[in-house]
């Protein structure tokens, strides 16, 4: 760096902090003094001040619900989550003009000259006029505080007044306020629901009415009349028919059958005593009776007499008449059942020719009965509605009071006036006040001295050689003059000349040879690390680059350390695995340079391997690879190019001890590890 000449021998000057305190020393009585007559004016005047008291309410939000308040068909639904938005919802209500409104006509508030409209001194001295509504409702507002409490659903509502009676009744008045909103609000849908569903049974009355006057009128018009057990006539008598033509023809199947048996009895000569109709004539009966009589008449005498004898012939006569009779009796039965038969098939042929007209009675009431079922169906779907809304409208006017409902919000704790003001705070008003008062007038007093110049002490400045300049040669003895004159004063000695122009320094000599080596093909991976910061690597490895690229290699540098977020993909998406390598590697002006930026993210991945797969990448295309990690320690990102391995060069400051953070470069995997002096210059490369 040039020195201009003037300012060479200009001495340096600095604060005599003795000097200083001295000056306040001096002057500590009065600004004490000050500090007090400023402290008691404030008190002064802070007793004029009106007090303002504060007090709290708490509203807890939750839904709420109870089994003996819901209606019998309301299945219990899933859990309401009270959200941070429904919280904040909850407060915007209470903050709403209508609440507001509700609670200056509860705690009677138009008559308070503390919210009057004109406000101010003049409402406190009793002149502001009566307050109009806008500007009560502005009052009340700016009094009013409503916040939620940190990390749960408890909603404190606080109120300021100068009356503490005031302040804890309007809180009370706001919260109760809240809630009996809340459940207006929740049965007004009942109290909607319920003028719909009235509307609703009056139009379904009227329906269902006319609909089963329809059903009624076509059942009439097409005598479709239902009989027992809510069967149609028509089928009632299909059913009957059947019935009688099944029983006629089993009857007269029956006697066609005995009369059958009864004539081959007696076609085959055997008593026809066994059959039940026979058996059940009178006259068989009789003759029955009389021939058991005569035959054992007979027998008794056949014991006594020979069959030849007049008397058995006679009783044998007398047997065989009753026979005969029997038999034409049984004859008489026969052709009773014959005729019976006859006229049960008669009868038969009458019943189907019945159920034949029945029959398409029938088909033609099938027809009207899908006419009829459609209009039944209507109706019934009509009454089962009507029916509906009936029961729901009995329950949602049982519901419609304000105490039936739950709102979901509920006081948990009351307002309480206190005693103690919130406002002024007259102790920590006044420690302010005399710390800002102090501080004004030792700053004053400092500025003022400094200002005069007593508090400054002039150096003279040394007379020294800057190490990174050159100096003309020293002169010869034989040159120098005597050392006194003539009058024996000391000579003056003419001052050396300097040359300002800098001597390569040592960071710049390290670079040289930093690129030498890589360009020497010994080193092709290079890790840029630095002790106290990320700019002094950047700088080293844009210089690196410019110098190598220079030379004629091509270089690739990988940005680690910046931090510095943009629009284009880098290292942070990479390793995120949100982009391909090839979406990060950008190509530079110069055509043998490519950069890999910080990317969008904010911070890098650390348990990826796609870093040093980087690194492989560009090793196989570029002639050397350069990493810049910034500062070593916690947040270095040194640990994620371990698996690249290569040689890294640590800056450090010159003195700097650098035995740990070698140790802990070496530890991970990195060979050699160079040292560079700190205090690089910033280049810009292609």
């Amino acid at each position: 760096m040039n020195v201009p000449a003037n300012l060479v021998n200009e001495p340096d000057a600095s604060i005599d902090v003795g000097v200083i305190l001295g000056a306040v020393l001096r002057r500590l009585p009065r600004i004490l003094l000050a500090t007090l007559i400023v402290c008691a004016a404030t008190y002064a005047a802070l007793l004029f001040v009106p007090r303002v008291y504060e007090s709290s309410a708490g509203l807890l939000i939750e839904p709420r619900t109870n089994p003996f308040t819901r209606a019998t068909n309301d299945v219990l639904s899933a859990t309401i989550i009270v959200d941070e938005a429904t919280v904040a919802s909850q407060i915007e209500l209470i903050r709403s003009r209508d609440t507001i409104v509700a609670v200056i006509d509860e705690a009677g508030l138009r008559d308070v000259p503390e919210f009057a409209a004109g406000g101010g001194l003049l409402s406190f001295i009793g002149l502001g006029g009566s307050p109009s509504e806008q500007g009560l409702i502005a009052a009340v507002a700016g009094s009013l505080d409503v916040a939620q409490e940190r990390n749960s659903r408890l909603v404190s509502i606080t109120f300021r007044s100068e009356d503490p009676e005031l302040a804890a009744r309007v809180a009370n008045a706001f919260a109760r306020v809240h809630v009996n909103r809340r459940a207006g609000q929740q049965i007004a849908d009942t109290v909607e629901a319920t003028g719909w569903l009235e509307q609703e049974i009056d139009r379904l009355s009227r329906s269902v009415s006319e609909a089963e006057r329809r059903v009624a009128e076509f059942r009439v018009q097409n005598d479709l009349f239902t009989g027992a057990n809510n069967t149609s006539i028509i089928d009632q008598e299909l059913s009957n028919y059947t019935a009688q033509i099944t029983a006629a023809a089993e009857r007269s199947s029956a006697a066609e059958t005995r009369a059958q048996t009864i004539r081959s009895l007696l076609e085959s000569g055997q008593p026809v005593n066994g059959v039940s109709e026979v058996q059940a004539s009178p006259v068989v009966q009789q003759l029955s009776n009389e021939l058991a009589r005569l035959q054992g008449e007979r027998a008794q005498r056949s014991a006594t007499l020979l069959s030849n004898h007049p008397t058995i012939r006679a009783l044998d006569a007398q047997i065989g008449e009753l026979n005969t009779q029997i038999a034409a009796e049984g004859r008489r039965v026969a052709q009773a059942l014959e005729r019976q038969a006859q006229m049960e098939a008669d009868l038969v042929q009458s019943l189907e020719g019945e159920l034949a007209r029945a029959k398409i009675s029938a088909g033609s009431a099938s027809r009207d009965n899908v006419t009829l079922a459609e209009l039944e169906r209507g109706a019934t779907a009509q009454r089962d509605l009507l029916n509906a809304y009936l029961l729901r409208f009995t329950e949602a006017t049982a519901r419609s009071d304000a105490n039936s409902a739950l709102p979901d919000v509920r006081i948990v704790s009351q307002a309480a006036p206190t005693v103690t003001p919130v406002f002024p705070r007259t102790g920590l008003i006044l420690i302010i006040l005399a710390f800002v008062s102090i501080a004004l007038q030792v700053g004053a007093i400092i500025f003022r001295e400094l200002l005069s110049g007593r508090a400054l002490i002039e150096w003279p400045q040394a007379d020294t050689v800057a190490e990174d300049a050159f100096e003309t040669p020293p002169l010869d003895e034989t040159q120098l003059p005597d050392a006194e004159d003539d009058d024996g004063q000391q000579p003056e000695v003419p001052e050396p000349i300097r040359i300002t122009a800098p001597a390569p320094s040592r960071s710049d000599v390290e670079l040289e040879s930093l690129a030498a080596t890589i360009l020497a093909g010994n080193m092709r991976r290079i890790t840029i690390a630095s002790l106290e910061g990320w700019e002094d690597s950047i700088g080293l490895a844009e210089r690196l680059s410019a110098k190598l690229i220079d030379s004629g290699l091509s270089v690739a540098e990988i940005d680690a350390a910046s931090r510095q977020q943009g629009i284009e993909l880098g290292l942070t998406d990479l390793c995120a695995e949100e982009a391909d390598f090839g979406d990060v590697v950008h190509r530079g002006v110069e055509e043998r340079f490519a950069f890999v930026p910080w990317g969008q993210g904010g911070a890098l991945q650390r348990n990826t391997e796609r870093a040093a797969t980087l690194v492989d990448a560009l090793d196989d295309i570029y002639e050397a690879v350069i990493v810049v990690t910034g500062g070593v320690g916690m947040t270095s990102a040194l640990p994620l190019f371990s698996g690249a391995g290569g040689a890294c060069a640590l800056i450090a400051p010159e003195g700097a001890v650098t035995d740990g953070a070698r140790k802990e470069i070496e530890a991970l995997g990195f060979s050699p590890v160079l040292l560079v002096t700190g205090g690089v210059r910033r280049s810009e490369v292609a």
